[in-house]
Order: C-alpha cells, then sequence, then structure tokens
C-alpha cells in the first residue's frame, strides 16, 4: 500500500469536511434538505477520485459513476466492505441524477438513507486505499493561523469526550482570535483597526460623570455589539451563522489583567452534538474565508492580547502564586474569627 501523501492528507481533509457539510443540509427542512443528495454525490466522487489516484487504479477520463466505482472496487481486489455496497451506491448516484436534470423530489426518509450510504462508503474507500480512518483526518490543514488551530483541536478532544460546553468555549476561543488577530494586523493609524466602526468616546467616558450610569452602559453596550456586527460583516463572516453560534456557545468575558484567560458564561445550557457540529463549521469556514481574503496595514497597538488570554483555561503562574497567598490569607483571617467565637 502507498504511503500517504501530504497532498492527499489535504484533500481527505476536504472530504470529511464535505461529509460534514452533507449533514448539515439533510438537517434542513424539507424541501430544502433535498439539496444534500448533491453534496452527497460530490463527496462520494471526490473519494472516488482520490482512491483511484492513490492505487493508480484503470480509469478512464469523464468515466460514468458506476465504471469508476467498479474499477476502484477491483483495484482493491474488491473487498466485500465495498463490493456489497455497488447497488445502494448507485441508487444514490441514480437519485442524483434524477434530482439534478429531472427534479424529483426525495422523500426524507430516502434522503437519510442515501446519506447513511454515502457516510459509510466514503469511510470504508479511506480505509481500504489509505488504511486509517476518516475520523483521524485533521479537518484544519486549512486554517492557516496555527494558534487558532490549536483551539479548534483543543474543542475537538473536549468534543470526543462528550464535554460539548467546554468544546464551544475553545470553538469561542478560535473565532475571537481569528477575526481579532484579521482585524488588528489593519490599521491606519497604529491604534485602531480599520474595521472598527464605534466612537472612541464610548470607550473612554465614564457613564458616572454624568449621573446616568445605566443608560449610558446600555447604550455602550449597544454600540459595541453594532460594532462587532458591522466589523464581522466587512470580513465576510457569515452574520446568520454568527448569530447561532453565538447563542449555543459560552461568551467569555475578558478580565483586565493578562494574568489568566477569560471567564466563560454559559447561557445555553444542554448543547447536543448537532450543535457542536454546526459551530465547527461556522468556526473552521470563518477561520479559512479570512486566512482567502487577508492583508496587512499597521498593527492595532491598543487592541493586541496575548494568544493565551483567550484561553479560557489558562492561569499565570503569577495569578496561581497570588490565588494560592490569597486563600492561604482567606483561611488564616477564618481561623482566627472561629478563634475569637470560641473565646466568647
Amino acid at each position: 500500500m502507498a504511503e500517504i501523501t501530504e497532498a492527499e492528507i489535504e484533500r481527505l481533509s476536504l472530504i470529511r469536511y464535505q461529509l460534514l457539510v452533507s449533514a448539515e443540509q439533510v438537517r434542513q427542512p424539507p424541501p430544502i434538505n433535498v439539496l444534500a443528495i448533491n453534496s452527497m454525490q460530490d463527496v462520494v466522487e471526490s473519494a472516488l477520485g482520490a482512491v483511484a489516484e492513490h492505487v493508480r487504479a484503470d480509469v478512464k477520463a469523464r468515466s460514468d459513476f458506476d465504471k469508476l466505482l467498479d474499477a476502484v472496487t477491483l483495484k482493491l481486489g474488491s473487498p466485500p466492505e465495498l463490493a456489497g455496497m455497488r447497488s445502494s451506491a448507485i441508487a444514490l448516484n441514480n437519485a442524483r441524477v434524477g434530482f439534478k436534470h429531472h427534479g424529483n423530489q426525495l422523500r426524507d426518509e430516502t434522503l437519510r438513507r442515501h446519506y447513511d450510504v454515502a457516510v459509510t462508503l466514503v469511510h470504508e474507500l479511506v480505509r481500504v486505499a489509505f488504511g486509517t480512518e476518516l475520523d483521524d483526518i485533521s479537518m484544519l490543514a486549512f486554517v492557516k493561523h496555527e494558534d487558532v488551530r490549536k483551539f479548534i483541536e483543543k474543542a475537538d478532544e473536549f468534543a470526543q469526550k462528550n464535554d460539548i460546553i467546554n468544546a464551544l468555549s475553545y470553538l469561542r476561543s478560535a473565532f475571537d482570535l481569528a477575526v481579532d488577530d484579521y482585524a488588528n494586523r489593519k490599521s491606519l493609524d497604529g491604534w485602531r483597526s480599520i474595521f472598527d466602526v464605534s466612537p472612541r468616546s464610548s470607550t473612554h467616558v465614564s457613564g458616572g460623570d454624568w449621573g446616568w450610569e445605566r443608560p449610558f452602559r446600555e447604550f455602550q453596550g449597544w454600540v459595541e455589539a453594532l460594532d462587532k456586527r458591522v466589523k464581522l460583516s466587512a470580513m465576510g463572516i457569515d452574520l446568520s451563522r454568527y448569530a447561532y453560534f453565538d447563542a449555543v456557545a459560552p461568551t467569555h468575558t475578558r478580565l483586565a489583567s493578562d494574568e489568566r484567560g477569560p471567564h466563560a458564561h454559559v447561557r445555553f445550557e444542554n448543547p447536543t452534538g448537532e450543535h457542536y457540529e454546526a459551530s465547527y463549521i461556522f468556526v473552521v469556514d470563518s477561520a479559512i474565508r479570512l486566512a482567502a481574503s487577508d492583508f496587512n496595514l499597521a498593527r492595532a497597538a491598543d487592541k493586541v492580547r496575548p494568544v493565551e488570554t483567550y484561553d479560557p483555561g489558562f492561569k499565570s503562574e503569577k495569578y496561581l502564586r497570588d490565588a494560592e497567598k490569597n486563600a492561604a490569607m482567606l483561611k488564616a483571617w477564618q481561623d482566627k474569627q472561629n478563634t475569637t467565637n470560641d473565646e466568647r
């Protein structure tokens, strides 16, 4: 079996991503979900093409689907796990042709059955041809920012342990870092990003100075929320998908000090794997989109923060020492109070 190359890993990464996109489309309400039949067939053909090149299968240019499938299966030694799926795979292809060229609709249960076929077939093709599981192929080959990639990988680690809240929290870290890094490297005056639209006075004046602190803080919060959405829109981020992600992922509140990561606030208490998958695709999409349209100006100096302060699990050594010292002081005070109470 030929060794898997870096280019093939990138190709399989896209194939795995295509499967996730198909899953999202299947979950859409009818009749929109029928569009998933196109992406299902695309990912199966992508997998067959990748395997055909890897094993040097005798495939003619523009081969029909059944001939491509047969040639790849034969070259792999006609394993029963693939040969036994031939009729189901051809049924999937026929369903795609019927929808694409003739407008034939599919019932929801039929669509889901074709999706199961696509998932099983693609995984078997990768396992047999490349000697690896598709789930072991990282989808982050095209996320250029190393620290953003690390946060997403950490999110995936939590997701595999079924700790969805922490998984979503690290996706928040990845998204915030990707957006901030992109914006902060684009400044004309060296202080504010070209994507900032809020008036500087709204973040430098205390509402208490005017005696109407609450209305001012509400106004300031509105301006900051508006500023963020205008910024994301200008960067090409899908705001409807961002609204979903923002609703299900814990929010992060940054502390004034850089001695520890942000506080994570859970608002959506029972997220599922489905929420995580949709958020994962959105964050990876956004990171790739930002990298594709990237450019540099001056760095917005007043916006830059250390990467570790995006990590909700980060605590500096100084923070830990201070926390230990404070805990010791609190215990000493409590012991003194208890002694005083006993003497009374």
